[in-house]
């Protein structure tokens, strides 16, 4: 899975066709709330504040409906950005996120289905304090 997500970040060599088939789930058609819905991914603006990705990520969020506006033209891949889904099946979890522009991301995958903001939170409070650190190695 974290070999899907750098190729996601364009950090891996892949077949020219393969790679314009990731880029493209990239591109963003609806707007809903503070999150952008492309094929599949979800993307914020980053840096992104705790309480606004766990909005996005919510059950109301999933489980509503919400008013979205269509996006046109779509808004071509962006850099910088968290792309993040959630998942889950028949008891297990999974939570991936990642920002292309800084090359990191993370993926998790339990055999136990935990609450949706646990593994926001964590995935957050990792990336957040990857960034600090990938942040304070450049400034040195």
């Amino acid at each position: 899975m974290i070999r899907f997500v750098e190729a996601n970040m364009q950090v891996v060599d892949l077949d020219e066709a393969l790679q314009r088939a990731i880029t493209a789930t990239h591109t963003g058609y609806y707007k809903v709330a503070e999150m952008t819905q492309g094929l599949g991914w979800e993307f914020y603006t980053y840096p992104i504040e705790l309480d606004r990705l766990l909005a996005g990520n919510s059950y109301p969020m999933i489980l509503e409906p919400h008013e979205i506006t269509r996006l046109n033209p779509p808004l071509p891949p962006q850099g910088n950005v968290l792309i993040n889904k959630p998942g889950r099946t028949d008891g297990f979890g999974a939570y991936v996120a990642f920002v292309p522009a800084k090359s990191m991301g993370i993926v998790t995958l339990a055999n136990k289905d935990y609450p949706l903001p646990a593994k926001v939170e964590a995935a957050h409070e990792v990336l957040t304090a990857l960034d600090t650190r990938i942040g304070s190695s450049a400034r040195h």
